[in-house]
């Protein structure tokens, strides 16, 4: 587990937080089975699951952070980074790629342009679709879930050219500051926090300046100024956890906040990832095993889900199981315990034991 200010502190709750994240945009994808059999219920129950994904953004910022602060500047250092970051990411990825791909059509997807672009984009990471923002990508397609991916190693690499710099917080600030405001301002005469972005022909540029990337500024911030917010009394801090929770509970009921972006979920997510931190030494004990293990898995788990509705979903079909709670507490089950297999026979051996024993109590599998 990433540990700051105090070596024997882990960060337990923000595991938990990574495993809930995954669970929440899984049962996003999976409520369409409620709906066919209450109308809306599903909606109703999990239509806010999508914005599991903005906290995943934060986490990685905040992860990133804590890792960069103890690393030194210089090549050696920003190759290292990319190959930690690489090792957790890219075989599990590709494994589950490759499943995707041999459940979801196989060779058949070659007779379709569309599917074929899709499957080269997911093999090197590329936006293709300018005008489908924040994705760039078919989301609804095979792997759709991967663009959050394409951010995720477009952030990692950024980074670890940030770590070539003696003063590598300085550049991250005007790296981001012109990437996010002086290009957009510059090239679309606009600036914006919207994820919806910006209008352009390139996905590349439309990603690079999509304001989705705040998400990963905030978690950031959090860890830089954790020795500062660390004075508040962590039993302070889980009572306003608590309230935190239950505003996220309340808007997200109300049909409120349930966009991408900083200004929607996003700040509610500021305050529960900054709270979940700073109320470690109080909550940390308490958090249920059962949620430091979803975290681990949280990664393959966000992988894997959607075959549920995909490949696998066909085979369902074929044993008559149609759509309805049977098949979403199926799909539910099914996805956990395949996700439990790929974290223990791919994330984990590809890698070190030295790398792999923080594992279990690290804030977020990939990173």
């Amino acid at each position: 587990m990433h540990k700051m200010v105090n070596k024997n502190t882990s960060y337990r709750g923000v595991q938990a937080l990574r495993g809930l994240a995954a669970l929440s945009v899984m049962l996003f994808h999976f409520r369409w089975n409620l709906n066919e059999v209450t109308p809306d219920l599903g909606n109703r129950l999990f239509g806010w699951g999508a914005t599991g994904v903005d906290l995943f953004f934060m986490i990685s910022g905040f992860v990133i952070t804590l890792s960069i602060r103890r690393s030194p500047s210089g090549m050696f250092a920003a190759l290292q980074f990319m190959k930690n970051r690489a090792l957790r990411i890219l075989p599990a990825y590709y494994i589950i790629l490759l499943i995707t791909f041999l459940l979801g059509g196989a060779m058949s997807t070659f007779h379709y342009e569309d599917k074929t672009a899709n499957l080269i984009s997911a093999i090197i990471f590329q936006p293709i679709y300018p005008d489908h923002p924040p994705f760039y990508v078919d989301d609804d397609g095979m792997y759709g879930v991967r663009w959050t991916l394409n951010y995720e190693m477009y952030f990692y690499f950024a980074m670890s050219c940030m770590l070539l710099f003696n003063r590598k917080w300085l550049a991250t600030s005007m790296f981001f500051l012109s990437s996010l405001i002086i290009v957009p301002l510059y090239v679309f005469g606009k600036w914006t926090t919207d994820p919806a972005g910006y209008q352009t022909t390139s996905a590349l540029l439309g990603l690079i300046t999509n304001p989705i990337i705040l998400l990963f500024l905030a978690g950031m911030v959090i860890g830089l100024i954790l020795p500062t917010l660390n004075k508040i009394p962590a039993s302070f801090s889980a009572a306003l956890l608590t309230i935190s929770l239950l505003m996220a509970a309340y808007f997200f009921s109300q049909g409120m906040y349930l966009a991408h972006g900083l200004i929607s979920s996003g700040w509610l997510y500021v305050l529960i990832l900054m709270f979940t931190v700073l109320s470690e030494p109080f909550i940390g004990k308490y958090v249920p095993t059962v949620l430091i293990k979803l975290g681990d898995v949280s990664f393959s788990l966000y992988l894997i889900h959607t075959m549920m509705n995909g490949g696998v979903g066909k085979r369902f079909e074929d044993f008559g199981i149609e759509p309805g709670w049977l098949r979403f507490v199926l799909s539910v089950v099914i996805s956990l315990g395949l996700a439990w297999v790929s974290w223990r026979f791919i994330e984990k051996r590809f890698t070190s034991k030295k790398m792999a024993q923080p594992q279990t109590h690290k804030i977020a599998p990939n990173n």
